[in-house]
């Protein structure tokens, strides 16, 4: 198998990343695992429903590229950019199996005042944290009317993209370990939508 590339073992199937080094001063080498599903598309039937396990997959996975943001408008351009089909995690570690003591977890949560954002690498990359040696965790999850709408009944009950990140949760929660993480050890944070996310969550009996 190429160097560059890392194979591990989830509790969903095999995944394969990215061996990467950080940017920082200590340039630590850790290890990249991106666009990873943690619920089924939530398309068709399942739009503004609770948002689904993604079950199992067969084979090795590919976990080398980013999964697609939520549908949002451009902040600059005039056009929406995006997928509805945006439920996607990615995990960087410094451990390249579930061996070892396990690692502090930090899960991120991104803002946009719900309409927009992602956890995308380009907005907050991994490597200071990478160098604080702890897992690190930045989920997507649907933003705007996907993600928020509300009409007070069962079709569209509401609260789908904070459905989302409890689903994320417990995906980490279930699979964190494959990546060196303590599952008991974990913190959530994030910033302007991502931090009141945090706090209804502190809230919320699910």
């Amino acid at each position: 198998m190429d160097s560059q590339y890392i194979e591990i073992s989830t509790k969903q199937g095999k995944l394969r990343g990215l061996i990467k080094q950080s940017d920082g001063r200590s340039k630590v080498t850790f290890y990249s695992f991106q666009g990873i599903p943690y619920a089924k598309p939530p398309i068709g039937k399942l739009r503004f429903k609770v948002s689904q396990p993604y079950g199992q997959w067969e084979g090795v996975k590919d976990a080398t590229k980013e999964g697609n943001d939520s549908i949002q408008k451009h902040m600059l351009l005039s056009k929406f950019v995006g997928d509805e089909d945006c439920l996607y995690l990615n995990v960087y570690t410094t451990q390249s199996g579930g061996e070892g003591a396990k690692k502090a977890v930090m899960v991120w949560i991104h803002g946009g005042g719900f309409s927009s954002g992602s956890g995308s690498s380009e907005l907050y990359g991994p490597d200071f944290l990478m160098e604080e040696d702890i897992v690190y965790v930045a989920i997507n999850y649907r933003c705007g009317v996907l993600g928020f709408l509300s009409l007070e009944n069962d079709k569209v009950p509401g609260n789908m993209g904070l459905k989302d990140q409890v689903l994320a949760l417990q995906w980490v929660r279930d699979n964190i370990e494959s990546f060196g993480g303590d599952p008991d050890n974990l913190t959530i944070f994030g910033e302007s939508a991502g931090g009141a996310s945090v706090h209804y969550h502190l809230l919320s009996p699910l």
